[in-house]
């Protein structure tokens, strides 16, 4: 059996950094149309220039207006991508939310783990893509509103920056760096059972626990529409979701970056990587079903 060595060595300190940065006061929790969230926007756009991403349209950010409790707000997406070596248009989409509660009652909801954390491993997955260049193309998407009902990727899949026909699939991360158990849920199996034999072949040589599930039944245990993925879920795209399952801290002030688990943190986003790796080399299997 191949141990962690094999995953795919990442920046740990880059990832520390970022998420550190994201989750900063200074953010004022990212909430959508907030200062606070445009700054953490200007620190994405200053990464996918370092990084070496090229914009998918004409620039990075993809600005949308969109309708949530009878409000009209403005929100921007970060996207940008590496084309494929082999198969410059066909698309996977490597997607984390950077936005989250704001200020409430004048306290900052920093939001480390939800979702700083996915937005800061998108970062570091993008950096290793870059020096190991995908079979297909990869777009990797910073949406924006997530927590007012999923509205950057919304925007993302009504007017998509590529044909919707030629997405594959989207990895989606919300909430990857704590957990007591070591336990990192992956879901999408069960709605697309293509994506089982991948993530089976992953938990064998994982780092962490990585469990399989959420995916099926009603209510909060099925998480299915409970973030990003779920519009491309609607779009009938496939996906898998990776995030652990709700702590003390969830929505609340405590979700600091000095609660987060640096260890099971580094070890999530290797696990993830590895993933994403394989979801590459075996796109074939997943197209055969779009």
């Amino acid at each position: 059996m191949l141990g962690a060595q094999s995953l795919p060595s990442l920046d740990s300190a880059r990832l520390i950094s970022n998420i550190t940065t994201l989750a900063a006061d200074s953010m004022e929790g990212r909430r959508i149309g907030t200062p606070g969230g445009a700054r953490a926007r200007a620190f994405l756009l200053r990464e996918f220039t370092r990084i070496g991403l090229a914009p998918v349209r004409d620039s990075f950010p993809s600005p949308f207006v969109a309708k949530a409790r009878a409000a009209e707000l403005n929100g921007v997406n970060v996207v940008g991508m590496i084309r494929g070596t082999k198969h410059a248009d066909r698309y996977l989409v490597v997607s984390a939310h950077y936005d989250h509660l704001g200020i409430r009652n004048d306290v900052i909801y920093n939001g480390a783990d939800d979702n700083a954390s996915g937005t800061a491993a998108v970062l570091v997955l993008a950096q290793w893509f870059k020096a190991h260049p995908p079979q297909n193309s990869i777009i990797f998407a910073l949406f924006d509103g997530e927590e007012s009902g999923e509205l950057g990727a919304k925007a993302f899949l009504e007017n998509p920056p590529v044909p919707l026909e030629r997405i594959v699939a989207d990895v989606n991360l919300d909430m990857v760096s704590r957990n007591e158990r070591g336990e990192l849920y992956a879901s999408g199996a069960s709605p697309f059972p293509v994506m089982k034999p991948l993530l089976d072949s992953v938990a064998a040589i994982a780092p962490v626990k990585l469990l399989l599930g959420h995916d099926t039944g009603s209510g909060q245990s099925n998480w299915i529409q409970q973030s990003d993925q779920g519009p491309f879920y609607s779009k009938k795209i496939p996906f898998v979701y990776f995030g652990v399952e709700d702590h003390p801290d969830y929505h609340k002030p405590g979700d600091k970056v000095g609660h987060i688990e640096p260890g099971f943190y580094y070890r999530c986003v290797r696990t993830i990587a590895e993933f994403v790796r394989r979801l590459d080399l075996g796109l074939d299997r997943v197209a055969a079903i779009r």
